[in-house]
């Protein structure tokens, strides 16, 4: 499979885990505009993190095929996500605590989780800038990405059929 072929295939997961959060949104209560604190969260969550991989994997497909040296592409990628990653998890961060201090369904062994992995994930952009400048990190960043979209979509549909 061609570069390309994976990146727009990314992107195309990417778009398709945030268009359906429209399909959430019909379930349950949630028509009538009767969302609570957690489920609002998660769908932020959703969608920053299906657009955060479709973004990246087009601006990823934008620079391959320019005349930059493929070097240079993976380490703006891999600077580009590990930077706007930092902003989102401090951004992250705030939500939560606000919701837990509104009572929200906050699951805090997950949120840890999740931190160490995306935390993980910056240090391993770094070292790609740095050192490697390679396609794997910035592929793990996105695929990472698409999977927590997809947790937060099972998540929000498992609440949307409890009663």
């Amino acid at each position: 499979m061609e570069l390309s072929e994976i990146l727009i295939g990314i992107a195309e997961i990417a778009t398709a885990l945030a268009g359906f959060t429209g399909v959430v949104v019909v379930f349950g209560s949630r028509s009538h505009g009767s969302w609570d604190a957690g489920d609002r969260l998660r769908l932020s969550f959703l969608l920053e993190a299906s657009l955060t991989a479709g973004g990246f994997a087009l601006l990823a497909l934008v620079l391959v095929n320019s005349q930059l040296d493929r070097q240079v592409t993976w380490a703006i990628v891999s600077s580009c996500w590990g930077l706007f990653m930092c902003f989102s998890l401090y951004l992250s961060y705030s939500r939560i605590r606000k919701n837990r201090e509104l009572g929200a369904d906050i699951d805090r062994t997950a949120n840890w989780i999740v931190t160490i992995v995306f935390v993980a994930l910056i240090v391993l952009q770094c070292v790609n800038v740095l050192i490697w400048r390679e396609l794997a990190p910035v592929l793990a960043a996105l695929v990472v990405n698409l999977a927590g979209a997809a947790m937060q979509f099972t998540r929000l549909i498992r609440n949307a059929f409890q009663t």
